[in-house]
């Protein structure tokens, strides 16, 4: 009887802390969703460029060392407190998509150096500048490098997305992610498209690439990486 009693309480109690921390845990919880994907986006983007070798694995949750306490607020919270909640890194569809692209980046690398290819800030391409590709067979070979590139891209964020639904992470998101990394490895020559206005341009600003930009360095505006 005793035993039962004292397991009222503790549900008391959690549900009652629960209630108290529920607002600040779902914005810890976001925080600490992006910044594993930011993580994640770049040891992805490490393995197609050929930085790495290897690709972030899939994370098990460990219940068995989980207390009582942390598992009966994940139970009984509508949502996952950020301490514990297990973010997926991979699977196998992510590791399928990032192969393809790794074979694919040289070519892509190349088509990007001509500054013709743009790179959104949601997180895809476009040939934004045509006319710097004057031969029309090159033209329609770098446009399929465009398509197939963005339909894995697409599909990766989608994956992505999917396997930290319960996270609060959606595709919108993601994208965001891999577009400021892409940013942050642009090359000298190749075209970006800055972010929107936000947290995330006023960072890029502030960095030496963004000053090199100068008066150039507008939300949203396209711009050759100086």
């Amino acid at each position: 009887m005793r035993r039962f009693s004292n397991g009222i309480t503790v549900i008391a109690v959690v549900l009652i802390v629960g209630c108290i921390v529920i607002p600040d845990t779902f914005v810890a919880n976001i925080t600490v969703t992006i910044r594993h994907v930011e993580e994640q986006a770049g040891q992805i983007l490490d393995y197609v460029e050929g930085k790495s070798d290897t690709l972030p694995g899939l994370e098990e949750t460990d219940t068995e060392n989980t207390s009582f306490l942390q598992r009966t607020l994940q139970y009984l919270s509508p949502i996952q407190v950020a301490y514990a909640a297990e973010l997926k890194d991979a699977s196998p569809r992510v590791t399928q998509i990032a192969k393809k692209m790794k074979e694919r980046f040289p070519k892509l690398a190349a088509a990007k150096a001509t500054g013709a290819v743009g790179e959104t800030n949601r997180g895809l391409l476009q040939l934004e500048r045509a006319a710097l590709i004057p031969d029309a067979e090159e033209k329609n070979r770098v446009q399929r490098i465009i398509a197939a590139e963005n339909e894995d891209r697409k599909a990766l964020y989608k994956e992505i997305a999917r396997l930290n639904s319960d996270q609060n992470l959606d595709v919108g998101k993601v994208e965001k992610v891999y577009a400021i990394q892409r940013l942050e490895r642009a090359k000298k020559g190749e075209y970006y498209q800055l972010p929107p206005p936000g947290k995330d341009f006023d960072k890029f600003k502030a960095s030496p690439l963004g000053q090199r930009l100068g008066t150039g360095c507008v939300p949203g505006a396209w711009v050759t990486i100086k």
